[in-house]
């Protein structure tokens, strides 16, 4: 084999960035050698890994093929390293979460208490919409993904996490507060929901669907922050989840409807890929998570 890991490591920059430039900037090389690590890895396999379309790189069918070969190479490396620190008695390495964007204000509690009896690791979150964190799953670029609603269309293992409680939050003046409701009641509300694909508006579809109640937003907005200034302006109302509520309940900004059957039950789930090899570290915190009583008083997270 005539090529290294080094060569590896330029060529996996180059498909992340789509750009040698940016490539170079990210690990402090010269544009050139950037270029020439790349032509000789190209010149070793006889094929063009990239193609050029507008200003951007794409990698071609081989570069992809090369690309998932040198995500897999890099995770082998990756748990060798961790297993080799187990045996010296220190777990190393580094976690990678991808989580919903609801999760957020659950995971950095759990994930802090983790870090505390491992004071070696690193970890990453990196939380985003649905969409984004069911791709970062399919190409299986973390270690584990966190969702109240799983994908139903990927074979997956998960480990329940904790309850997320989801309640209908309105306005504080709003004029059903303090009244006992059924979902039905909220037939004629204006509603404002999360982007088509969230989990919670998911919830709520199906929700009013088993109602024969029509959902017909106001509006739609792609960030829990954003639906909270709504509904603290009066917009509309809107499902979501209670530990998302923790601050503005605090202020009394927002009031939570007192619906029958709610809150509704929903539980976050630490979610990996059927068959997937979970490194050293990633095992240890799934052990961590499954041995774990699943409350709030236990990650120390914060309730009103």
């Amino acid at each position: 084999m005539s090529y290294t890991l080094h060569q590896l490591h330029i060529f996996a920059a180059v498909a992340q960035e789509k750009s040698m430039t940016k490539a170079a900037e990210r690990l402090q090389m010269s544009q050139p050698a950037v270029s020439i690590q790349v032509k000789k890895l190209q010149d070793h396999f006889g094929i063009e890994l990239f193609e050029v379309i507008g200003k951007q790189l794409y990698l071609t069918e081989a570069g992809r093929e090369l690309y998932q070969a040198q995500i897999l190479v890099q995770q082998s490396l990756e748990n060798a390293e961790m297993s080799l620190s187990q045996l010296r008695g220190a777990m190393k390495g580094s976690l990678r979460i991808a989580a919903v964007s609801t999760a957020k204000y659950v995971m950095p509690y759990i994930l802090g208490a983790f870090q505390k009896q491992h004071a070696n690791i690193s970890i990453s979150l990196k939380v985003s919409n649905r969409a984004e964190v069911i791709s970062a799953l399919r190409e299986n670029s973390c270690d584990f993904a966190v969702f109240s609603q799983l994908p139903t269309d990927l074979a997956l293992d998960y480990t329940e996490l904790m309850d997320n409680p989801l309640v209908f939050a309105a306005a504080k003046d709003h004029p059903k507060l303090g009244k006992q409701l059924k979902v039905a009641h909220l037939k004629d509300e204006a509603l404002v929901l999360r982007e088509k694909g969230s989990g919670t508006r998911m919830v709520m579809e199906e929700l009013f669907e088993k109602e024969d109640m029509r959902i017909d937003p106001v509006m739609e907005l792609s960030t829990n922050e954003g639906v909270k200034h709504a509904i603290i302006a009066g917009i509309g109302i809107s499902l979501v989840s209670e530990f998302s509520l923790r601050l503005e309940k605090v202020h009394d900004q927002i009031g939570i409807l007192d619906v029958e059957g709610f809150p509704l039950k929903s539980t976050w789930k630490l979610v990996h890929l059927r068959g997937k090899s979970l490194s050293p570290l990633a095992q240890t915190f799934k052990t961590y998570i499954q041995q774990t009583e699943l409350t709030t008083s236990t990650y120390g997270i914060p309730t009103v």
